[in-house]
C-alpha cells in the first residue's frame, strides 16, 4: 500500500503560527534599528560633505561653503550643498559644486546658518574653519528616536577643520 509523504494541515498551521509570533516580536525592533540606521546615515554624509568641502577649498585653493538648503532653523533638514563661498549665495546657485539630500523622518539642528553678513561654515583655502567652535555644532536626530538609545549625533569641528561624530541620546544637547 502507498503512503503519502508531506505535511499536514495542523502541522502547517502550527508552523504558521510560530512564525506570526516570531515576526510579531521582531517588527518593532526593526522599525528602531530603520530610525537609527537612517539617523546615522545622514550624520555620516554630513561628515563626507564636511571632509569634501575641506578637501575641495585646500584643492582649489579657494574657500567653500557649506549652507542649508533654505535660510530657516529647519534648513539643514531640508538638505544642504558645498560651492565656492565667493559665489555662492543659496543652494539654487550655478556654482555649487555638490546637492545632498535629507531624509525626511530625521532632523538636522545647527548654529550654522547663513548670515545676513556671509555664510557661517566654510573652510578657508588652507583647510582651516575660521567660524568653528565648540559651542557650535550640526545636530542629528529624529523624533522616532526612543529617548535613552544613544541614537542621535552631533558633529563638532575644530578651528583646524577637523569634524568628529559622536553619539548621544535624543533630547542631548551637543
Amino acid at each position: 500500500m502507498y503512503k503519502a509523504k508531506g505535511f499536514t494541515l495542523i502541522e502547517l498551521m502550527i508552523t504558521l503560527a510560530i512564525l506570526g509570533v516570531i515576526l510579531g516580536l521582531a517588527a518593532p525592533a526593526m522599525s528602531d534599528f530603520v530610525v537609527r540606521q537612517r539617523v546615522d546615515s545622514q550624520a555620516k554624509e554630513l561628515m563626507l560633505t564636511l571632509a569634501f568641502a575641506r578637501s575641495e577649498a585646500v584643492k582649489q585653493g579657494q574657500d567653500i561653503a557649506i549652507l542649508p538648503a533654505t535660510n530657516s532653523a529647519t534648513g539643514w533638514t531640508n538638505g544642504w550643498c558645498a560651492g565656492p563661498v565667493a559665489n555662492m549665495t543659496n543652494c539654487q546657485d550655478d556654482d555649487r559644486l555638490r546637492t545632498f539630500s535629507a531624509v525626511k523622518t530625521v532632523d538636522i539642528s545647527s548654529s550654522f546658518l547663513q548670515s545676513g553678513a556671509g555664510v557661517v561654515l566654510f573652510f578657508k583655502r588652507d583647510g582651516t574653519c575660521p567660524n568653528c567652535s565648540s559651542s557650535e555644532s550640526l545636530r542629528i536626530t529624529s523624533t522616532k528616536l526612543k529617548a535613552n538609545d544613544n541614537g542621535a549625533r552631533c558633529i563638532a569641528i575644530t578651528r583646524t577643520g577637523r569634524a568628529t561624530l559622536k553619539n548621544v541620546n535624543r533630547d542631548e544637547a551637543c
